[in-house]
């Protein structure tokens, strides 16, 4: 019997009721639904959904990562950019899985190491301060040679995938998921430079925190360490990546056009 993991939005009503469509839905058609408990997957399933918002995607996203299964999302309020499928399509997706016509598509994640930690996000990695009242100083650095020197709020190194999550509420381009490339975004910069960057995926990108104040590290939203002044941070191109499920019912040109509110344009 095929077997996929559900991992659900604990507190949205209406992801448990999805949940429960999609786990009839599946034994209708052969298939077992397995809801994910804590952050270890099953044994023997063939690909991980997640059952929410792109935030229940992400969390997802990451557990399938580390066994290299496939993920999907089941979106409960309006279609997300990850969360492709909405309830009213639970059917027609798990005729798809079971039927083996869901096309893959791969991401790439972005890495960061810096003293004491390694972690590696779906959509972004952020370097931010720490105290609310005061920016901080930032040095940057592409592939070891100086770029500029930042007086912010915050750095945002997104992939394609991240672009439409915190970099393009700072400002930053919106990117198909399916473009390589890492998105560099500072937050309320006093600079002249205040424009994102995009940069080769194969850049490295070195931050150093420059004046007396530590700052925080956090990947896709989840805080990783806070660092002193003086400590150096690499991010680059993630040695994993994520391999997405679509029927390409809602493709990214159209995710955009719905979330912008395009649509009535």
């Amino acid at each position: 019997m095929n077997r996929i993991a559900m991992v659900v939005h604990d507190k949205k009503p209406l992801a448990s009721e999805a949940a429960t469509t999609l786990a009839t839905t599946c034994a209708a058609r052969g298939v077992e639904a397995i809801v994910v408990s804590g952050d270890v997957l099953p044994d023997d399933v063939e690909a991980v959904v997640g059952v929410g918002g792109d935030g229940t995607v992400l969390r997802a996203g990451a557990l399938a990562m580390t066994e290299d299964l496939p993920v999907a999302g089941i979106n409960v309020g309006r279609v997300g950019y990850l969360a492709e499928f909405a309830v009213a399509e639970i059917e027609a997706f798990v005729d798809a899985f079971a039927s083996g016509r869901l096309r893959v598509f791969t991401v790439m994640t972005v890495a960061v190491r810096g003293p004491g930690f390694v972690a590696t996000g779906i959509n972004d990695v952020v370097i931010e301060k720490v105290v609310s009242e005061r920016i901080i100083e930032i040095g940057v650095a592409i592939n070891g040679r100086r770029f500029a020197e930042y007086r912010t709020d915050g750095l945002i190194i997104a992939t394609p995938v991240g672009s439409t999550a915190y970099s393009l509420s700072a400002g930053g381009p919106v990117v198909d998921p399916e473009v390589e490339a890492l998105v560099m975004t500072p937050i309320a910069p006093h600079s002249l430079l205040s424009r994102s960057l995009v940069v080769s995926p194969d850049a490295e990108i070195g931050v150093t925190v420059e004046i007396d104040r530590p700052a925080r590290v956090n990947v896709d939203g989840r805080e990783i360490a806070v660092v002193e002044p003086g400590a150096h941070v690499t991010v680059a191109r993630g040695s994993r990546s994520v391999r997405f499920l679509t029927l390409d019912t809602h493709p990214f040109p159209q995710a955009v056009r719905h979330q912008f509110g395009l649509a009535h344009a």
